[in-house]
């Protein structure tokens, strides 16, 4: 799948929180995600991620651009309960290095088919994400229908000045890590 995807930089969770709930009618659901993601030690980007997703654990390739969104080819495939450390030393014997981890703890809604989360993450600050799947193959016209969906979603809440365009990547690790 391609996951089209907004990510806000904000300064106030329970506002943030208020906001989206009035927007989608109901709470939010806890989420919990840690992140271990490897590179290669000659490269200076990730290139898989281990997550522990509310107790699921599952390995992600992305293939990742930027334009007026992020757009995500995203390759996962799950990781049986209790072989985290085994998946762990199986991508350390291929060559790869731990280059950082993450954790993102907050809530999550669905609207109108947008996957909304807002999250504290690590020591960085609190993050709203919007994002949404399509097909691999889905042309530039259902990419386009899909952002203006989110951008629809990030009008109401009143946070169009709130993108954030750098990556957590950046933001944990440094400007360097562009």
């Amino acid at each position: 799948m391609k996951e089209i995807e907004i990510k806000l930089s904000l300064s106030s969770f329970a506002e943030a929180e208020e906001r989206i709930e009035k927007l989608a009618g109901k709470k939010g659901s806890e989420v919990k995600k840690d992140d271990i993601y490897f590179r290669t030690p000659s490269s200076r980007y990730q290139a898989l991620r281990i997550r522990n997703n509310n107790g699921r654990l599952e390995a992600t390739c992305k293939k990742m651009s930027y334009k007026e969104t992020e757009e995500n080819e995203e390759f996962e495939f799950a990781i049986k309960d209790g072989e985290k450390e085994k998946a762990v030393s199986f991508f350390l014997a291929l060559g790869y290095e731990i280059f950082f981890e993450k954790r993102k703890r907050g809530l999550e809604w669905m609207h109108e088919g947008v996957h909304i989360e807002l999250f504290n993450v690590n020591d960085i600050g609190i993050f709203c994400e919007l994002e949404a799947l399509i097909p691999f193959d889905s042309n530039d016209s259902d990419i386009s229908r899909t952002q203006d969906k989110i951008m629809k979603i990030v009008s109401a809440l009143g946070y169009e000045s709130n993108i954030e365009r750098r990556s957590y990547r950046e933001l944990i690790l440094g400007p360097e890590y562009r």
